[in-house]
């Protein structure tokens, strides 16, 4: 089981795992690595342990500990909790060895997710506290809904945790404002219900809440409501992440680019800021593919998106298709960006022709301030075809 833990672990994270067989060697491990051991996985009865010595040692430590064990109970189910550790699993084979897997994806990525907690009794805020700081987690609590409110114009939490410690309507109020704002798994809220049980549970949970906490509830429970919502979320993240951006380059794809500019356009216009679009396009990119084959042309695709993030990383920048690339934003003088335009294309002939087996080069059209936002799309191709047309290897624009 500890081989199989080590090369699994290994495997799917950037980690070094030690493995320890007696409570002497986890003793020794410690020393000698003093600070430096995040988690531990122990079994529950070892060699020279065999009445779970080996948690109080990991949990004296300060490090955060899950335990795994052959039988289960009650008696070592309140034992575990009061040791305050992580969690503990059964062996049972090949599904035991897959929940640590899950279970250790969260707890190695917890200490940069944030969980706030609002409208609780200080007796919960220490509870709810003292729990999720063994999972790692950062916590935050806050007693007026006003200075939550504020926080959340900034800042988006991993988790929201609301009670009903006091002024029930007005926090109920204050959720469903949110979750107008926020979508369901962009922001999960848990409901934290110390008075009225699951009937007061289920007012929060239409008002917006993703899900619910009613006292009493155990710490496991608590852990399995609470990393359920972190895993959607963080599923979310993915699926956004995905739908949101184009895989071989890294950048943004033209469907997200297209949905921002749209959003901002107006915006940037009633700030008095000159709207701009930026096409580029690597000039004779089909002989790169028919010389050198479609991998080289793939790096060269890589190469001059991360070359658009250094020149342009104020602003969005896409893939729009192909070898076609575009950068949209706002700026009070256009001078810079035609400047940043022109560098970037002398950093793409000079440096490609050393990174890579094609050198090669590339056109650009701009254009700023349109009535619209897709006039702006089409005048930028328009001075893109104009370069194209000028011989290539250079920057046009219209103002």
């Amino acid at each position: 089981m500890a081989m199989l833990l080590k090369t699994t672990i290994e495997t799917r994270f950037n980690v070094e795992v030690l493995v320890a067989h007696s409570l002497a060697q986890a003793q020794a491990a410690l020393e000698a690595h003093e600070g430096q051991i995040e988690i531990a996985l122990t079994d529950l009865n070892l060699p020279d342990a065999p009445n779970g010595e080996s948690v109080t040692l990991l949990r004296q430590s300060g490090i955060t500990t899950v335990v795994l064990t052959a039988s289960y109970d009650e008696k070592l189910r309140v034992r575990m909790y009061q040791e305050h550790v992580a969690d503990f699993v059964l062996k049972e084979g090949a599904a035991a060895i897959e929940y640590v897997i899950r279970l250790l994806t969260l707890l190695l990525t917890n200490s940069q997710r944030e969980i706030w907690v609002g409208n609780v009794s200080d007796r919960m805020a220490r509870k709810l506290s003292g729990l999720l700081s063994v999972h790692r987690f950062r916590v935050r609590i806050f007693e007026q809904k006003t200075t939550l409110e504020k926080e959340l114009a900034y800042l988006t939490p991993s988790l929201l945790i609301i009670g009903d410690a006091s002024q029930q309507t007005d926090w109920l109020y204050n959720l469903s404002t949110l979750r107008a704002r926020f979508e369901f798994y962009a922001l999960p809220i848990v409901a934290c219900i110390e008075n009225g049980g699951t009937q007061a549970a289920v007012k929060y949970m239409k008002y917006g809440a993703t899900d619910y906490i009613a006292e009493p509830f155990s710490a496991e429970e608590f852990y399995a409501r609470i990393n359920q919502n972190i895993e959607q979320q963080r599923t979310y993240q993915e699926i956004k992440t995905i739908s949101e951006t184009d895989a071989l380059s890294g950048l943004y794809n033209r469907g997200y680019c297209f949905d921002q500019g749209e959003a901002q356009f107006n915006r940037w216009n009633q700030d008095g800021k000159h709207a701009f679009a930026m096409l580029v396009d690597i000039d004779f990119f089909k002989q790169i593919n028919d010389q050198f084959g479609h991998p080289e042309g793939d790096k060269a695709i890589r190469f001059i998106a991360d070359r658009l993030k250094v020149y342009f990383d104020d602003f969005i920048v896409a893939r729009f298709g192909g070898e076609e690339f575009i950068v949209v934003g706002a700026v009070e003088n256009k001078y810079p960006v035609l400047a940043q335009a022109e560098k970037l294309r002398v950093a793409i002939e000079a440096e490609s022709i050393v990174n890579l087996r094609a050198g090669f080069t590339i056109s650009a059209g701009i254009a700023f301030s349109a009535n619209r936002f897709d006039q702006l799309i089409s005048l930028a191709d328009q001075m893109l075809y104009e370069a194209k047309k000028q011989g290539r290897n250079r920057v046009c624009h219209i103002d």
